[in-house]
């Protein structure tokens, strides 16, 4: 059953830095393939709301940090089935079989969520997970590149400082790129409105209440929202060749596997 749960902008601001925090923290402690980059992507979904964590390989399994809607840290686990006509599906579960509705549950989204007491436990899972799915060798240490994500912390708290009396719900759908399209801004009696990264180094801010219309456009406090390279990739010791470029490419085409929401 989807529960339905969108985060304050002033819960926004404050998390989405925190949990990159204590994915950082954790990154100290393990490894990638040299060949795999992540990127994180805010997303609210299914009652939670935090980062996906978007690897540049193709993958049917999709890892989630962030809190429920009680503010409690969690990791999900999502499994996203696309087994061919011909291929080997599940029939039966401990000697029973599958109706055709539970065979159509199973053969869909399998997700697992799992509860953490601090969000320390809940990043080094997250990595664990990652290292879990992708053991391919040889392995290096974690780098991580913030920049881009610390532009939509500086988005975000600028856009609450304007709208601090609403303090609106935001949605992050999980696209990458999402700030360019806009992110939907909805307040409790009607208001609504939309922050976006459209123009280069830019933020645009639109709101409408009763007590009339507000537009606000600043400049961002790093450059434009257009740094290439994923947000974690294996670190490049010194003195060798880098990896090729198309292996760091932002992570996105990888999404179309999943269903839409």
């Amino acid at each position: 059953m989807f529960r339905y749960f969108y985060p304050r902008l002033s819960q926004s601001k404050d998390l989405l830095p925190a949990i990159r925090a204590r994915l950082v923290a954790a990154a100290a402690h393990h490894s990638l393939p040299i060949d795999l980059s992540l990127d994180l992507l805010p997303i609210v979904e299914d009652g939670l709301f935090g980062y996906e964590l978007l690897p540049s390989r193709e993958t049917h399994t999709y890892l989630t940090i962030g809190s429920d809607d009680g503010g409690a840290p969690v990791l999900c686990r999502s499994l996203y089935c696309a087994a061919a006509p011909s291929a080997l599906r599940l029939a039966t579960v401990n000697g029973r079989i599958l109706s055709a509705s539970e065979l159509q549950a199973w053969h869909g989204i399998q997700r697992r969520v799992t509860h953490f007491r601090d969000w320390g436990a809940a990043a080094e899972a997250a990595w664990a997970e990652v290292m879990a799915l992708f053991p391919a060798t040889p392995r290096r240490s974690i780098e991580v590149h913030d920049d881009l994500q610390q532009k939509l912390d500086d988005g975000l708290a600028m856009a609450h400082s304007h709208l601090r009396p609403w303090d609106p719900f935001i949605d992050f759908c999980g696209v990458p790129g999402e700030a360019q399209y806009g992110f939907a801004l909805t307040g409790c009696d009607g208001q609504h409105g939309q922050l976006a990264a459209r123009q280069p180094g830019r933020w645009t801010l639109r709101w409408e209440s009763p007590e009339g219309k507000l537009s606000e456009e600043w400049a961002a406090v790093s450059p434009a929202f257009d740094a290439a390279g994923a947000w974690a990739c294996a670190a490049i010791p010194a003195g060798e060749d880098g990896i090729p470029a198309a292996l760091l490419a932002p992570a996105g085409p990888s999404t179309a596997s999943r269903q839409p929401r």
